[in-house]
């Protein structure tokens, strides 16, 4: 949208109430002409601005019947005023001709009552062009003119003025003809939108004290509509609520704005949405503000799919933007994020992005992402990450997303990705830099296993339409050499009932490792295989060196699930101890 966008509807608008004053000053004269003049008239122009061109005028006598045969109107140096006049807004610049118009139609003597003028071709132009084309007639009953006009193209345009009480209402059908031709003569395109077709319009305008207007537009291809109540001349402000609608898919619920000559205000209620700001429309147009959320579910559900199956459950929001040259550019900022990924919760989030909008093409956006704990069962912290989407692309289509230098602590360790595409399939290296052993058996201190050592390794983790899964992972002990110490009050029971693990558990009671490394797999469905191999002593077993390979199977997804409930897999080792203890 341009600058210029309301000159050509207000210039519209003040050429008819020009040419309502000029017909009635034209039947003024006609009333008292004699055939000589009446015959001038038959074929004449009229230089002022506009300029009128007249073909085939006659004229009857009271009440005074006036018919034109063709008249041309040329509302070139309409603009060329303006222009010199004015290059931005101003509502004053629309109480002038209102004034004007009431004075002139109040002086016309009352003898004229029933006058009537019809034209049987208008054709309105702007400089060679040909803007508009139809009927049109003029009436008047006491202290009321009535003017309609009948656009060949199926528009039409009614304006009703009461002199006395100084008010004045205007209505009408515009149709896509009409508006595509406006928009080409005038260089505004935005009145060739097809969601303007068929547009309809009323306005109730009163100048008897100060300018007020009350509107309603209509707009059938949105099955939507606008109310608007502006108010003042100097200090003006305009208040307007429309109706829910759907614009590119996206539904739209009812807003309440609010305008004044250099600011705007708007509240939708639904969204728990509020924003302000500052707009013009000289030398371009332009509008920059901020828009505020105490709630971001309701804007999240409306604007963005999040990608199954993450749910968001709380968070605030802040949005800073500029329209300019039908790009829409700013930076959002949302805090206090509290979400679900399945039955995973992350709590505390915070998300910086800056992004541009263009309506044909969508959006491009980078941005950060930082997590105070995300709680898989085993709770990651301080996770942070970047994203970039490098080109511009509808909202909803998050795959073109590429995640970036992704960080996390875990376990007294912490863990690293580079990059993750998440178009998928795609591979990303899980970086695991020392892992702490001892915050790992912290999980389970019934069971009396005590571990130092740190562990890093690096997990290719392969992400699917079925899930995620983990192929030919190295893990590894890190320097210095670690310790193994289990000390479960079951452990004599379980050597006495078990002889032949006599051994291998009498090493684990004072175990110091000089190599602990694992192989890893993990399945799509959470199956995990581990093959663990621990090379090192137990001075008070054996001085040699002694390997013990270990292998572990489990279901992690299961596993994870059960240390989030609670201390139900801890129960359950308890019980297999126990019960290991006491059979026979």
């Amino acid at each position: 949208m341009g600058g210029a966008y309301l000159k050509p509807l207000f210039l519209g608008f003040t050429a008819r109430l020009k040419l309502s004053i000029w017909l009635c000053l034209l039947v003024a004269s006609a009333c008292y002409a004699n055939p000589k003049l009446e015959a001038a008239l038959a074929n004449g122009a009229w230089g002022a601005c506009p300029q009128l061109t007249v073909e085939g005028l006659s004229v009857s006598s009271f009440p005074l019947l006036l018919n034109v045969e063709s008249l041309d109107i040329d509302i070139s140096c309409l603009f060329k005023q303006t222009e010199q006049q004015n290059t931005g807004f101003e509502s004053a610049q629309w109480r002038a001709p209102l004034k004007q118009l009431f004075q002139q139609l109040q002086n016309i003597p009352a003898a004229f009552n029933g006058s009537h003028i019809a034209v049987k071709r208008l054709n309105i132009k702007h400089g060679k062009q040909l803007v508009a084309q139809g009927e049109l007639s003029l009436s008047q009953r006491g202290q009321q003119w009535q003017l309609n006009f009948s656009e060949d193209q199926g528009s039409n345009v009614e304006l009703l003025v009461v002199a006395q009480a100084q008010t004045l209402q205007l209505k009408g059908l515009l149709t896509p003809l009409l508006l595509n031709t406006l928009a080409q003569q005038f260089k505004q395109t935005w009145l060739a939108d097809e969601r303007l077709a068929n547009l309809q319009f009323s306005l109730l305008a009163n100048a008897q004290n100060d300018l007020s207007v009350s509107s309603n537009f209509k707009l059938p291809a949105l099955a939507a509509s606008l109310d608007a109540q502006f108010k003042g001349s100097e200090n003006w402000q305009l208040s307007a609520t429309h109706s829910g609608f759907d614009l590119d898919g996206w539904t739209i619920p009812t807003a309440n704005w609010q305008f004044h000559q250099k600011s705007w205000n708007v509240n939708v209620e639904e969204w728990q949405l509020s924003g302000s700001g500052t707009w013009q429309l000289q030398p371009k147009l332009v509008i920059q503000g901020s828009l505020n959320s105490d709630d971001l579910i309701a804007l999240q559900q409306h604007f963005y799919t999040l990608p199954k199956p993450a749910n968001l459950l709380s968070a605030v929001a802040d949005l800073q933007f500029t329209w300019q040259d039908n790009l829409l550019s700013g930076k959002l900022k949302a805090q206090d994020i509290h979400a679900l990924w399945g039955e995973l919760r992350f709590d505390d989030g915070a998300l910086n992005s800056e992004f541009s909008f263009k309506p044909e093409q969508g959006l491009q956006h980078s941005g950060s992402l930082a997590l105070a704990q995300w709680d898989i069962g085993i709770p990651l912290t301080q996770l942070a990450l970047n994203w970039q989407q490098a080109e511009f692309a509808p909202l909803a289509q998050w795959q073109s997303l590429v995640l970036q230098d992704i960080n996390f602590k875990v376990l007294g360790g912490a863990a690293h990705i580079k990059q993750l595409p998440l178009a998928l399939p795609n591979v990303a290296m899980l970086e695991l830099d020392k892992v702490q052993l001892a915050e790992l058996v912290k999980l389970h201190p019934e069971l009396g296993l005590t571990m130092q050592g740190s562990v890093s390794g690096n997990l290719p983790v392969h992400f699917g339409e079925a899930g995620i899964a983990i192929a030919d992972g190295r893990l590894a002990v890190e320097e210095p050499s670690g310790h193994i110490a289990l000390t479960h009050q079951s452990l004599v029971a379980i050597k006495a009932q078990h002889p032949s693990l006599d051994f291998a558990l009498s090493l684990l009671e004072d175990f110091d490792y000089e190599t602990l490394a694992a192989e890893v797999d993990f399945a799509e469905d959470g199956q995990l295989d581990m093959q663990v191999k621990l090379i090192g002593r137990n001075q008070r077993v054996s001085p040699r060196l002694v390997t013990l390979n270990y292998r572990h199977q489990e279901n992690i997804y299961q596993l994870l699930r059960s240390l989030r409930i609670g201390e139900q897999l801890s129960g359950q080792l308890q019980q297999w101890i126990d019960d290991t203890s006491s059979s026979p």
